[in-house]
């Protein structure tokens, strides 16, 4: 049975289910609630996204969502200069920042090497790590990357073009589990992880 619905509320549930994660019921449930809501619900949210948009760019130094040049993390001297963790995504920095275990400095790839999707090394922020690296400072390049078949070929990857470089490269431990999500692990475990690193490669 066809339901008949505004055009205005078909695209406002068509934008939801753009969302990672949200399919057609989420995105209606999203949609209706929004507008049953005061319109300065609607409005606070709608000026919210456009401001970020607008405001947030890519930090210079490491890649990560920033309203400067330079983010907050980079900035902030107090940080141990010889620890560089690198990370698919903004959102990871996030995870780690709540764990409270980790007190270097990130790099953010923005992707992972995919094959299947014809995301390329040039397609990520590779060549930028590389340069970082090369530049000297950091001792231990720690790969956060999830534990599936795109980060473990951006890893073998990422160990090759660091290889003229002499820094200890070390991988999160495996008490994440296979084929996980990062940005979904509790912050218990992914402490583990990072106390207990290991050697990549």
């Amino acid at each position: 049975m066809s339901i008949n619905q505004s055009d205005y509320i078909r695209d406002i549930v068509s934008a939801f289910k753009k969302l990672p994660g949200i399919g057609e019921r989420s995105a209606r449930r999203l949609a209706f609630y929004i507008l049953s809501q005061n319109e300065s619900v609607a409005y606070s949210l709608a000026n919210a996204i456009k401001d970020g948009k607008q405001n947030i760019k890519l930090c210079k130094n490491c890649f990560n969502l920033s309203g400067e040049d330079f983010c907050p993390i980079c900035k902030n001297t107090s940080r141990n200069s010889k620890l560089l963790c690198v990370v698919e995504n903004p959102e990871i920095i996030y995870v780690f920042e709540k764990s409270g275990n980790f007190n270097g400095f990130y790099h953010v790839l923005h992707g992972l090497i995919n094959p299947l999707e014809g995301i390329t090394p040039s397609d990520i922020k590779l060549k930028e790590l590389a340069f970082r690296v090369e530049q000297g400072g950091f001792e231990e390049i720690i790969l956060a990357l999830n534990p599936n078949s795109n980060g473990e070929a951006t890893m073998v990857y990422i160990q090759k073009i660091l290889s003229p470089y002499n820094v200890h490269i070390t991988a999160l431990a495996r008490g994440i589990p296979i084929g996980s999500d990062l940005e979904y692990v509790d912050k218990d475990t992914l402490s583990e992880a990072i106390n207990y690193r290991k050697n990549f490669g």
